[in-house]
């Protein structure tokens, strides 16, 4: 019993992994909270403080991300850990490829807690800026308490993205083999078997400047479950009182993870999040604002081109270092200046983000240690 009780443990951080809904990953995070979890398979509970680690990064055709964290309950500690990577690259007409890996293992202090999944697989991808499509296989082999498993698997998939909003739909089907347990928690081992299912799935993100929420269904048909039909259901919500921290609490429905080993759990999290932006910010650093002056009436003009955005400032030597807000004309943000010929210092702030250098202005240090753009007039 007391082994049995470190793979639940170790099934609780897979729980806490895997219930990251789409479009969640972020460059470095850390969670830090309390998780409630029942185990319907072994009719058991959990509770206790949770910690997690996310980091993620993206060079060229490379990409990569790491993520570890650990829950202790009752002087009881387990742990997990997953590394992801892989290399994609572009081909034509919006078309791409993608060769990912991925390692995820799941650790507690008792002798026979823990398990080890490798995963590899290619995916075929094509995309536009707002919608998208892909098709990939792949291929796993595991390390369980009694036994080494290998399957592979077939998902198919869309994305649409809105102004505030993403949509992804999923079609998997999986062929793998699973353990079989006897007794209230397990302990007597009665062999392997066979596991195919196929599931479908949707999941929804919306955001407002301080808020977002996350919001997964999947329906799964296994002939050889006691029940042909199980769904799951997981909805995340996110509030950002500061600009990198959010308060976040997490209600999870799910089933059981043949392939990295994960039960069937509910459970509910609440914690704080550290290190990522809130949306507000995060959209602002993704334009990439261009400037541009012009004569107009014997007066100039300066114009920043920054599609999408709800509102540019800009402030600078010619401002008093006071910001200015600029008119939006579709996509292009003017504003009449007193602008002389020459060299003038400035920056850019959009939808209420963080003050930075235009694209085209080189970057130049400032009297205070930090960085202005450097706009020349003719």
């Amino acid at each position: 019993m007391v082994a049995r009780t470190w793979q639940i443990l170790g099934g609780l951080l897979v729980v806490a992994t895997m219930s990251r809904p789409l479009g969640a990953q972020r460059p470095v995070t850390v969670d830090v909270g309390l998780t409630a979890a029942h185990f319907p398979d072994d009719d058991a509970s959990v509770v206790g403080p949770s910690l997690r680690l996310s980091i993620a990064a993206a060079k060229g055709h490379l990409f990569g991300s790491a993520e570890g964290g650990a829950l202790g309950t009752f002087g009881a500690a387990s742990g997990f850990a997953t590394l992801e990577g892989g290399v994609r690259s572009s081909v034509r007409g919006g078309w791409s490829t993608e060769l990912a890996g991925e390692l995820a293992s799941v650790a507690g202090s008792g002798s026979s807690g823990g398990a080890g999944t490798a995963l590899i697989g290619g995916r075929a991808m094509w995309s536009t800026s707002s919608a998208g499509t892909w098709l990939r296989a792949s291929g796993h082999a595991s390390e369980r308490v009694h036994s080494s498993l290998q399957g592979g698997g077939l998902d198919a998939g869309a994305w649409w993205s809105f102004a505030r909003a993403q949509l992804t739909a999923t079609l998997t089907q999986e062929w793998t083999r699973a353990e079989l347990f006897t007794g209230r928690f397990r302990t007597g081992f009665a062999g392997t078997t066979p596991v195919r299912y196929t599931e479908g799935a949707m999941a929804l993100h919306t955001e407002s400047d301080r808020a977002s929420l996350d919001v997964a269904a999947s329906t799964r048909r296994d002939p050889d479950a006691g029940r042909l039909f199980e769904s799951s259901l997981s909805a995340t919500a996110a509030y950002w009182p500061k600009e990198s921290m959010a308060l976040v609490l997490n209600v999870t429905h799910q089933l059981p993870d043949w392939v990295r080993g994960a039960d069937a759990a509910d459970a509910v999290s609440v914690g704080l999040r550290f290190g990522q932006a809130a949306p507000v910010t995060a959209r602002a650093t993704r334009f990439i604002p261009v400037v541009q002056v012009s004569d107009s009436s014997g007066a100039r003009v300066l114009r920043v081109l920054a599609a999408g955005a709800r509102q540019v400032e800009v402030m600078g030597d010619f401002t008093d270092w006071e910001a200015r807000p600029l008119t939006p004309h579709g996509a292009v943000f003017e504003r009449a200046v007193t602008l002389s010929s020459g060299t003038h210092r400035m920056l850019v702030r959009i939808d209420g983000g963080a003050w930075r250098t235009a694209a085209n202005t080189p970057a130049v240090d400032d009297d205070l240690g930090g960085r202005v753009g450097l706009l020349v007039v003719p």
